[in-house]
């Protein structure tokens, strides 16, 4: 695994592929947008080559599949991707918690024969009574697995404006199937809040195995003076602050760390965010864009971090830009996973739909 992310370097992410009489026809033609030359340096527009992927939609049936499901994330347990819903007993609380599971051979059947059918099957999920209990309830944000627990955190509209929690439970496992999934509401810990936004708490999750890493939701300069990662020990009895890179926009998951502490953050930009707009964005002076981000308004991008002695740094290597959907069409990916060798699982939440994909690096 580690030898596949660390091939992943400036030569095999970016090849020509345009040339640069059509460069600077598409930067002329982006700089009559209103929005896209206001978030990067002009330099960025003048890069070539910089390769975006194409993503395959893995269809989900029935009501998984509706944009009401809301995804918010997903994590592995062992061999079965769990799927985590913002709201597991439904918007309106009326129906049983559930979460939802697709065992890996499934989705490697499938990263082989598209064709194939994925069905997920129910997880029973008991919140512990937090959903109805905690003031000003907004759903779960990200979750991820270490042994036979699970890692949760809330975001809350309970606060000034906004609360953020974490809380750990127990897993049931037939070690085939998962058979629940139960909260201990004990285990319950609030989050400090990095800004004032009224939309913003912790959205990441990432271990090494040995602790717990809380990223917030918003991380640029213009909006957070001092950001950090919130370090927990894995009872969450104890927690540290961990200086992490700037970064625009906002962050909204990540994958499981690497044995050298490398990891994948997926960062994205909805134009209707007109408060994290910037002028101002280094990584895309850094590297460039590629044709779809030069012609359209959203950021949809991986970007690696590395812990080091000194926090969360951006590592010197290019980010994985998907390829966009046409006239400004945003898909707010809310989940990421590593996939084997073969790259990526993510899925996004209402925007524009429920949508389970694949993202390969080919």
């Amino acid at each position: 695994m580690t030898q596949f992310w660390q091939s992943l370097t400036l030569p095999t992410m970016i090849k020509p592929i345009l040339s640069l009489a059509c460069v600077l026809i598409i930067a002329l033609s982006a700089c009559s947008q209103d929005g896209q030359t206001s978030s990067v340096n002009t330099d960025a527009l003048l890069k070539v080559g910089v390769l975006e992927y194409e993503i395959v939609e893995i269809p989900l049936p029935g009501e998984l599949g509706w944009e009401v499901m809301e995804y918010s994330g997903i994590d592995w347990y062992q061999d079965t991707l769990v799927l985590l819903p913002q709201y597991p007993q439904g918007i309106s609380g009326s129906r049983e918690g559930e979460l939802y599971a697709i065992p890996g051979g499934v989705l490697r059947d499938f990263a082989e024969d598209p064709n194939i059918e994925i069905v997920p099957y129910a997880i029973p999920f008991d919140d512990a009574g937090l959903s109805t209990e905690l003031a000003g309830f907004e759903g779960f944000e990200a979750i991820v697995f270490i042994g036979n627990t699970a890692y949760l955190t809330i975001e809350t509209s309970g606060g000034d404006p906004m609360k953020g929690y974490i809380v750990m439970g127990a897993v049931d496992s037939d070690g085939e199937n998962l058979r629940s999934i139960t909260l201990d509401r004990d285990s319950l810990l609030e989050l400090p809040m990095q800004n004032d936004s009224r939309n913003a708490t912790y959205e990441a999750l990432t271990s090494d195995g040995d602790s717990i890493y809380a990223f917030y939701e918003q991380n640029g300069t213009e909006q957070n003076d001092s950001p950090y990662a919130v370090r927990l020990t894995l009872d969450l009895s104890e927690v540290t602050h961990i200086s992490i890179d700037s970064i625009n926009f906002r962050v909204t998951d990540a994958t499981l760390m690497d044995a050298d502490g490398g990891f994948w953050i997926f960062n994205y930009f909805f134009p209707g965010d007109t408060h994290l707009a910037v002028g101002d964005d280094f990584l895309s002076n850094r590297y460039g864009l590629g044709e779809t981000h030069l012609e359209n308004r959203p950021i949809e991008r991986l970007v690696k971090y590395q812990l080091t002695s000194s926090g969360f740094v951006i590592a010197d290597q290019p980010p994985i830009y998907l390829k966009l959907l046409d006239q400004n069409v945003a898909r707010n990916w809310e989940g990421l996973v590593a996939f084997d060798e073969i790259g990526f699982l993510l899925i996004t939440d209402k925007f524009p739909g429920s949508i389970l994909a694949l993202l390969t690096l080919e």
